[in-house]
């Protein structure tokens, strides 16, 4: 699961490492230039048919006062995810299916990526269920502190016995917390 925030260096700002108009690193953005940008999230999938619905929903429930697009990028999938990211679609204007297939991940990011047009992009997993508050945190924090990219902690968990091993593994002192 991943969940990161980046300015993109568009005319207002996007999670990307932010790159000024001539190409070159910028200076930190400042929130007189930031107010309340855009923002685009970029999710590449893979059989998340389980889980994209309660992601995409998430997302949708942000506490965020500017406009918040989704670009699911859909690999070549063997659960029906490519059905329901494109019945999402049909219920959402603010989410639009980017076709993956190749179905590798850098890939389905790249595409994704290229459809959007907001200054700041978040990147999440089909897994990842942002709290409420996530995006707006993220702009803030981008703003605040001239950071190119901004994550939150990451809280593993697990519905499946397998799966709460993993998240348990995950959060120890030798997975990636602790």
């Amino acid at each position: 699961m991943t969940c990161s925030t980046w300015s993109t260096g568009r005319p207002s700002w996007t999670c990307r490492s932010w790159l000024g108009p001539s190409g070159s690193s910028s200076p930190a953005v400042s929130e007189d230039v930031l107010g309340t940008p855009d923002v685009d999230v970029v999710m590449p999938v893979r059989d998340e048919a389980r889980h994209l619905e309660a992601a995409v929903a998430a997302i949708s429930a942000q506490e965020y006062a500017g406009a918040i697009r989704i670009h699911v990028a859909v690999a070549p999938s063997t659960d029906g995810t490519e059905a329901l990211a494109a019945r999402l679609a049909a219920s959402d204007p603010t989410v639009a299916v980017i076709p993956n297939p190749s179905g590798s991940t850098p890939a389905g990011l790249n595409a994704a990526i290229a459809s959007s047009s907001a200054p700041v992009v978040v990147r999440a997993d089909g897994h990842c269920q942002l709290s409420p508050g996530y995006i707006a945190r993220a702009v803030e924090t981008l703003a605040r502190t001239g950071a190119a990219n901004v994550g939150g902690i990451q809280r593993p968990v697990g519905v499946t016995p397998f799966e709460q091993a993993v998240a348990v593994a995950m959060s120890s002192r030798f997975g990636t917390g602790g």
